[in-house]
Order: structure tokens, then C-alpha cells, then sequence
């Protein structure tokens, strides 16, 4: 294994890892390749950017002019990357994840464990549950998104099963009134009656796939009928076609619909189910790469552990507009291991700025961006970003046009 030089103290270009997950964007709309300035392959989806240190795609930084994993700099430099108070509290790891997700198709839904639960599951079945970190997320609209957060208000559930008639058969009359007649028991009993609901629902559908589809195929059949279809009943029908007997169908009319303009944010902890159906977001995330899927997938689910990590919190989630602060807005959440940042500066800005010995990620999304140190700069366009390591104490930028930008840091 050849030797890892010692990081200096300045700014590292990343080269950062595309996942070409199928529900990503492609051709002429895919985001990713139209923000590095590359051409898209042709039929190659282009779903997300990594930028950070995980096992299963970590960014390359350079090193006295010879490519390195940041993962293995980090491992064997944690303080001069990460800071010591960094480093003391998570170890020899980057603690967050950053990404850019552009989706053209929903992802499956899914929800994440809390650290406990993660590390549950990661000792159990390592092959599923890759890692042993929780994965609680924020995500901020680059352009829009349009997404599933968290299960309906009570009311509105209830309202579902009324306007659903297709779904509250296939549960059973039982089920139903257990839900329907619960509107003066307290919040807990609510959501015991929810998970009542939503646990029987999956496991119906396990082993009753001929039942599923039949509800499936005649609230498909009633839906095309009708001449204006809701925003939930457009995502069922082009869902439908793609993934044809899957039961998180039935949850795209039980989970909030969020609609987010540019510059607004959710933020999704452990235990809320949750998908991305179309648009453009950076998201950052604790270092993890854990999920359990809930449905619109192909892929491995896990009936049993889902239910049983689900929270059955219940009602809108809040959207972010975060806060302005020196030329910033900030998105703080409960998150310890991230906080993000989005910049602007108008052409010939500069502005001066303390590291607070914990490393950054800066990603520039439009324009170009200067980096100053006291032992030279870094000049960054739409696309591109950098590493700024904790023994970097202080460091300066200069906007050489309009331009934006996204940071991450670790919150104090």
C-alpha cells in the first residue's frame, strides 16, 4: 500500500463518485452531468453525487500529485482533516455524507433506523444493512422536488379510507373501523392503530399477492376514468405502470405530498417513511448508507423490521426556508454531525472565514469561486468542489463572478 503524504493546510479539489441508480435522471435532463459540464451517456442514469468519505464511494482528493481514497486520508490524518474535537467525538470518519439527487423517477420508500436500530440490523444482516450509523437527512431544493413525508394528519387518514374504497377492503372491515373510530383516543392510541393499519397492509400484500393486485387493478381502473386526477392519483397511475402489483402504491395516498421551491428544505429523521418522486436536491446526511424499503422498488424489503421502525408520527412535516447569517442561508436541524449552508455572492465579493478546526465541503452550483489561503488559491466553477480541512484555520473567498454555492460543515 503506498504511503499517505501528510495533508497540508489548504483546500483539496474532490473528484467525486456518480451512482447510476435507475431512477435517475437521463439524456439531455439528466442534472449531474449538465452541473460537472460533461456529456451524458447515452441511456446511463445519473442519480446522485457523493461527496464525503463512505466505504462504498468515497471521493479522491490528491495528495503531492498522487490520487487517494478521502476515507484512507482521513484513517490515517483524523485530526488534520477532521479537527480533534471532531475526531474525539466520531473517530477516524468524515461524520456526514453529501450529495447531489436528481430524480426522475420515485425512489422506493423507505425509511432509516436510529443508530441503535442501525446497529442492530448491520451486526444481523451486514449484507442489507451495510453499516452500523444512523441516517437522519436534509434536503434542499435545488430547482424543485416533489416528494412523500410522514404519514397523513389523523383526519386525512381517516378521509383516505372514505375515498379509497379499494384500499380499506383489502385491509378489511376490522382494520378499518379500528382506524375511523379511534378520532377520540389519545395521539399514542392513534398511532397504535395506525401501525395496526399499516403493519396489516404489508403483510396482506406478502401473502395475499392476488388480493393486492385485484385492489390494485380496480382502483387503477377508476382512477384512468376519471377526467382530473389529483397530484396523488398522477404519481399512482405513472407509478402503476412502472412497478405494476407493489403495495407502496397504497401508501402514496397515505403519506404527505411536499411540494418544495428552490431553496427549501425538509429535514427526515429515523423512523419516518419517506420518498423522492421527481427534481433536483443537494442533501446531506449522517455517513451512512442504510435503508429499509417500504415499496416502489424491486428491491430487497424487509416487512418485519420496516414496521417495527416505523415511528407512526403523524401530520405535515415542517419545510425549511433556513436563516440568513453572513451572506448565508443556514438549515439548522437536531442533526450533530452536519449543518448546511447556501451562499451567494455577487461578482468581486470576499469574504473572510474561520474553519473553527472542523472540516467543510463546499460544492459551487453556479458561477465561479475563488479560494484564498496564505499560501495560495483555488479557483473553483459550477460543479466543482473542495475539501477545506480542519488544520486550515482560516480561509477566504473571492467571487470572480455571481455565483452560488452549497457548504457543509459540523456543527459546534
Amino acid at each position: 500500500m503506498k504511503s499517505i503524504p501528510t495533508p497540508a493546510p489548504r483546500p483539496y479539489r474532490l473528484s467525486n463518485p456518480i451512482q447510476p441508480y435507475a431512477w435517475g435522471t437521463r439524456g439531455d435532463e439528466a442534472f449531474i452531468p449538465r452541473l460537472l459540464g460533461i456529456p451524458a451517456e447515452v441511456g446511463t442514469p445519473y442519480a446522485e453525487l457523493w461527496m464525503g468519505a463512505h466505504p462504498k464511494a468515497p471521493s479522491q482528493i490528491i495528495l503531492e500529485r498522487e490520487s487517494f481514497n478521502l476515507n484512507a486520508v482521513i484513517q490515517a490524518y483524523p485530526v488534520e482533516i477532521l479537527g480533534e474535537a471532531v475526531a474525539a467525538q466520531f473517530g477516524a470518519a468524515l461524520p456526514f455524507l453529501f450529495k447531489v439527487l436528481s430524480a426522475g423517477e420515485p425512489l422506493s420508500i423507505q425509511v432509516h433506523p436510529n443508530k441503535a436500530q442501525a446497529e442492530m440490523l448491520h451486526a444481523r444482516d451486514p449484507e442489507h444493512y451495510p453499516d452500523d450509523n444512523h441516517k437522519p437527512e436534509a434536503a434542499v431544493a435545488l430547482d424543485s422536488l416533489t416528494a412523500l413525508v410522514g404519514f397523513k394528519a389523523f383526519p386525512e387518514l381517516v378521509q383516505t379510507l372514505t375515498a379509497l374504497p379499494e384500499l380499506a377492503t383489502f385491509l378489511g372491515e376490522e382494520v378499518v373501523r379500528n382506524l375511523t373510530e379511534a378520532g377520540s383516543l389519545t395521539e399514542v392510541d392513534q398511532r397504535t392503530r395506525l401501525q395496526e393499519l399499516y403493519t396489516t397492509l404489508n403483510i396482506r400484500a406478502q401473502k395475499t399477492p392476488e388480493a393486492l393486485e385485484a385492489a390494485l387493478g380496480n382502483l387503477t381502473t377508476r382512477l384512468s376514468e376519471q377526467s382530473h386526477p389529483t397530484q396523488a392519483e398522477q404519481v399512482f397511475l405513472k407509478a402503476r405502470a412502472k412497478y405494476g402489483a407493489d403495495v407502496g402504491l397504497f401508501s402514496i395516498f397515505l403519506l404527505n405530498l411536499v411540494q418544495l421551491r428552490q431553496g427549501e428544505a425538509i429535514y427526515t429523521t429515523a423512523g419516518v417513511p419517506h420518498a423522492y418522486l421527481e427534481g433536483n436536491i443537494v442533501e446531506c446526511m449522517a455517513n451512512s448508507d442504510n435503508v429499509v424499503r417500504a415499496g416502489l422498488t424491486p428491491k430487497y424489503r424487509d416487512v418485519e423490521t420496516l414496521t417495527t421502525l416505523l415511528t407512526y408520527e403523524m401530520g405535515f412535516p415542517p419545510v425549511l426556508s433556513g436563516a440568513p447569517d453572513a451572506g448565508e442561508i443556514i438549515y439548522e436541524t437536531p442533526a450533530k454531525e452536519f449543518r448546511m449552508h447556501w451562499g451567494k455572492r455577487r461578482a468581486g465579493e470576499e469574504l473572510h472565514q474561520k474553519t473553527w478546526a472542523r472540516p467543510q465541503i463546499v460544492l459551487v452550483t453556479a458561477g465561479t469561486l475563488q479560494f484564498l489561503w496564505p499560501d495560495g488559491s483555488e479557483t473553483l466553477t459550477r460543479g466543482q468542489s473542495v475539501l477545506i480541512p480542519a488544520c486550515l484555520p482560516a480561509v477566504a473567498t473571492r467571487a470572480l463572478t455571481a455565483c452560488e454555492f452549497f457548504r457543509v460543515t459540523v456543527p459546534q
